[in-house]
């Protein structure tokens, strides 16, 4: 068996990493990796459960500045891990780079080949015209690589002074005659884009250049895109470049052009090997349809189960109404699983007459816990697939699940998203703008901000279908309410990726009773909603969604000021609430403080040290912001 070595140079983007890492695991190949080490929260042993069949070894990190010799250090870093394996082909590839041809595509087109694959070209052709890169020193660029540094702060500042000195450096140069490349007359310079598939003979023989590399490249400028190719075109294994480089990379659209799902033809008609480069952050779709066409996925005709969770409490008057909606459903197989949580009423027996008159439908009955318990209860024991939850007095329209599966069947999606009606009291219809697949990382993103609808969308728990294999290892926290907050991020986090429909297929009401309509906000327990964006916070402290870190302390902050607005003043002092938000903006101070901007640390001081004060300030500027939209 001829193996294949990929050397994976990563920076972010860990949900497309997860995805290309899939498509590579292979028993024919081994993964050689350098993550960025300016990267926060990398977790080794995550990325090495990603992989089944395939060896992944981790290359010493380091500082990775594009367009600088740091590239080509951590390029010989891992080829020199990598030739300890005696691999027929090395295979230089991206993190946010993905597979167009099946491993065994490519391991068969490959298996009596000896050819290096370096796309290149030589000075002036294409318009390019690059012996300057390595004609003229560049001591500075290897600290600031290719970086705008528009930001504010002494650091961007400094790093912007030491950009303009590197080019002020470099027109002294050109006036003193300074010329790096008449040292290497008999050289002649190939400029490529920098991916390549090699032999272990030619790998071995660039490691063997190596001191010459750092002494020719060190201070130039990109020499990511002209080491091996010039090495290559120089040397002993010039017959056996191919002009090309197995890559379709698009530096016509972008630097270069980012693939979206509308290229999704051009890709698959595409005679390359790998796409340089797709966002799966952004283009989730994307990645899925080209996943399923590297393994002409055939979709099976038989519809999987669906088990439909009820929690019911006390719900005599409005279970029928639910019940018929969920009996009436055009998607036929499916299991509705009626949990009793202690009703007093006649809830338990008119779903057990539902159960005895219908094969699909299940009772059970348990002690009073709650809304969690009650649909934790029915994770249990639900046996489908998929799974989706509805609340007891609520309805939905007859293709609420043929429309949510069918949205997870064309995506490849982990969860599907509808929009919902409000009825009775305020009402009105909540939905998406677009129907769109999204990414968790983007997920993630729109729960950092708790003021959209999209928010909301995302939030609720009874406007989806979930694969049920998502709470393997997740429950409602029960006791709680706000009890959709402290899951959704954990949930959304998980999937691979999210369906969203403009469908407005579900009917939810407030109904008098519920904590909601009597209390007119004023319970204490409200103040679990800061605890869940406090999970959420710590949730975010991981290696996939650091990047989200700020906007949920964001969240934090303007989710304590809005419960500043709906509790009443006898509510703040009859239930000492602004000692309960003073200890939780504490808490974040603390457990947070490298990770606050100035905003941030200077909101929640004020909101421990004047808690009284600022909640005022809270206020003014509320009735302030009325009166100038009601204007």
């Amino acid at each position: 068996m001829k193996k294949h070595a990929y050397l994976i140079m990563a920076h972010n983007e860990f949900h497309m990493l997860r995805k290309l890492l899939t498509e590579l695991d292979d028993e024919r190949n081994d993964i050689f990796l350098h993550i960025d080490k300016k990267t926060q929260f990398v977790d080794q042993n995550e990325i090495t459960s990603w992989v089944h069949y395939s060896n992944v070894f981790f290359v010493k990190r380091r500082k990775v500045f594009w367009g600088t010799y740091s590239i080509v250090e951590c390029e010989l870093e891992m080829l020199a891990a990598a030739v300890k394996g005696n691999y027929h082909y090395y295979h230089l590839i991206s993190g946010t780079d993905f597979p167009l041809k099946s491993q065994d595509f490519i391991h068969d087109y490959l298996e009596e080949e000896d050819s290096e694959f370096i796309d290149f070209h030589k000075e002036g052709d294409k318009g390019d015209l690059f012996l300057y890169k390595i004609k003229y020193y560049y001591p500075l660029l290897r600290y600031v690589g290719k970086g705008e540094f528009n930001g504010v702060g002494k650091r961007q500042d400094f790093l912007r002074f030491l950009k303009k000195q590197q080019w002020k450096l470099l027109e002294c140069q050109k006036k003193i005659g300074i010329d790096r490349i008449k040292k290497y007359r008999n050289v002649s310079f190939y400029k490529g884009n920098q991916w390549f598939s090699i032999t272990h003979d030619f790998a071995e023989y660039i490691l063997s250049c190596k001191k010459m590399i750092k002494k020719m490249y060190r201070f130039s400028n990109g020499p990511d895109e002209i080491v091996v190719p010039t090495i290559a075109l120089n040397s002993q294994y010039a017959g056996r470049v191919k002009k090309k480089s197995l890559r379709l990379i698009d530096w016509e659209r972008g630097t270069p052009y980012s693939f979206i799902n509308s290229d999704f033809d051009e890709l698959t008609n595409s005679q390359a090997f790998f796409a340089r480069k797709i966002s799966y952050d952004e283009e989730p779709l994307l990645v899925n349809r080209l996943a399923r066409k590297i393994h002409d996925n055939k979709k099976l005709e038989k519809k999987p189960l669906v088990s439909i969770v009820v929690p019911c409490y006390n719900v005599e008057e409005f279970l029928p109404k639910c019940v018929e909606s969920l009996i009436g459903q055009t998607y036929i197989n499916t299991e509705i699983i009626l949990i009793d949580d202690g009703s007093t009423d006649r809830t338990g027996e008119i779903a057990k007459q539902f159960a005895d008159e219908h094969n699909n439908i299940y009772y059970y009955h348990r002690g009073n816990g709650g809304l969690s318990a009650a649909r934790n209860t029915g994770i249990d024991i639900a046996k489908g697939n998929y799974i989706a939850f509805v609340d007891s007095d609520d309805w939905v329209d007859c293709n609420y699940i043929s429309k949510l599966y069918a949205a997870i069947s064309d995506s490849d999606a982990d969860i599907s998203v509808c929009g919902y009606h409000k009825e009775e009291g305020e009402s009105g219809i909540v939905s998406f703008d677009k129907t769109d697949v999204i990414s968790p990382k983007r997920a993630m993103m729109i729960l950092g901000d708790i003021y959209p609808k999209e928010n909301v969308l995302l939030v609720i728990a009874w406007n989806k279908l979930y694969k049920t294999s998502l709470f393997s290892d997740l429950r409602y926290t029960e006791g709680r309410i706000h009890e959709d907050e402290f899951i959704a991020h954990r949930i959304l986090g998980k999937a691979d990726s999210i369906a969203v429909i403009t469908d407005t297929l579900y009917h939810y009401r407030i109904r008098e009773g519920s904590i909601t309509a009597t209390d007119n906000g004023q319970n204490i327990k409200h103040l679990d909603l800061l605890d869940a964006f406090n999970d959420r916070i710590s949730y975010s402290k991981c290696m996939l969604y650091g990047d989200t870190l700020i906007y949920m302390l964001y969240t934090f902050v303007e989710g304590m000021k809005i419960l500043m607005l709906k509790y009443s003043d006898e509510a703040i002092k009859n239930n000492k609430i602004l000692d309960s938000f003073r200890s939780k903006s504490f808490e974040i101070l603390f457990s947070n403080y490298a990770f606050l901007n100035k905003y941030l640390k200077i909101e929640l001081l004020r909101s421990i040290l004047k808690t009284k004060k600022y909640r005022d300030v809270v206020i003014r500027n509320n009735n302030e912001y009325e009166l100038t939209e009601g204007k």
